[in-house]
């Protein structure tokens, strides 16, 4: 009896406690914030960082990257270091002053012992917010991976924006700047299909949507190249920018797409990558005709719809909030190219 009261309450306070987040991130400001502290906690996990060091074509371009641009002369930071990685690449160009900074005090510490492990002297590891960020001369270079999954989701543009617009150097460099992002509609391998509950028929059985909205996160799910059979359009960026040149009034709240099917087959759903470039001869992509990175893509689940050649495939996104692509509004059409 104790035990089933016990369950009941823990359940009521849970409920509880899910209905407050609802709430909380109604607020854009508040939503932010609890982001934040996800993200603190998330990058704590040593795993996390474990797939970013395994992740050789992500490694290859940054040490590249740096090896091209970071000079001897140079003020460098590391925004968000983890491990240090990239900091040490820097490290190995002998830069006039190298800042390594992270919000996790766990790893800031765990980077610490592994530049000791490796001798390298002369690194300003700073425990802190890149917010309140305040070096005592300009930088040169912002060495920066604030990528997400859907490239903006944990706030890229908010955080090296207000890095550039406070301590870059008037022709100083971010690494990576340019990106391309990508909303695609894909086909998958069929034993990687998972229809939407109510187009699942099974033996002759049928189920039905269910009668309470789904949460947020429902209609999304990971996949990696492996998974994909085929795009089903010629790809091309709905959103191209340079992180040195963007003004904050040009951050999109929408994106739209308009384009010929070049390939016969069923829309599983809209796939989303990026590509990220440092320069003509550097650049990685999360894409589905890409080499597999740490990075898996998103997709959002459709309804399974056929398409052919000739038809015409169009895309319109709401996002007030880059940030929060699960309450991102979609609107996704395709007009049949005999009619």
């Amino acid at each position: 009896m104790k035990a089933r009261l016990g369950r009941q309450i823990a359940e009521a306070l849970l409920y509880q406690l899910l209905r407050c987040e609802d709430i909380l991130l109604s607020s854009q400001s508040l939503a932010r914030a609890m982001r934040g502290a996800k993200r603190r906690t998330c990058f704590d996990n040593l795993y996390m960082h474990e797939q970013m060091l395994a992740d050789s074509v992500r490694l290859k371009a940054y040490r590249a990257a740096i090896q091209r641009y970071v000079t001897p002369q140079d003020n460098v930071v590391d925004i968000g270091t983890g491990t240090g990685v990239l900091a040490f690449f820097a490290a190995a160009q002998y830069p006039r002053k190298l800042y390594a900074l992270d919000h996790s005090k766990k790893m800031l510490t765990y980077a610490r012992a592994a530049a000791e492990a490796n001798g390298i002297p002369d690194l300003n590891f700073v425990a802190s917010s890149s917010l309140k960020f305040h070096p005592p001369e300009p930088i040169d270079v912002i060495i920066q991976e604030q990528m997400g999954i859907a490239l903006f989701d944990e706030e890229m543009m908010e955080t090296v924006l207000d890095v550039r617009d406070r301590c870059l150097k008037t022709g100083g460099r971010i690494l990576p700047a340019k990106f391309e992002f990508y909303l695609e509609p894909v086909q998958l391998l069929e034993q990687e299909r998972i229809p939407l509950i109510e187009e699942q028929q099974l033996h002759g059985l049928k189920f039905p949507r269910t009668p309470n909205p789904p949460p947020r996160d429902y209609y999304f799910r990971e996949v990696y190249p492996r998974d994909i059979e085929c795009l089903l359009c010629h790809p091309g960026p709905v959103f191209t920018f340079d992180l040195t040149a963007l003004a904050r009034d040009q951050i999109p709240k929408q994106f739209s797409s308009r384009k010929p099917v070049k390939r016969s087959g069923q829309v599983d759903g809209i796939c989303t990558y990026f590509k990220a470039t440092f320069d003509d001869d550097i650049s990685f992509s999360t894409g589905p005709e890409a080499a597999k990175t740490h990075w898996p893509m998103l997709l959002y689940r459709i309804p399974a719809r056929a398409c052919r050649v000739g038809d015409t495939f169009e895309l319109d996104v709401e996002a007030h909030d880059l940030a929060e692509h699960c309450d991102w509004s979609w609107r996704i059409d395709i007009h049949d190219g005999t009619a």
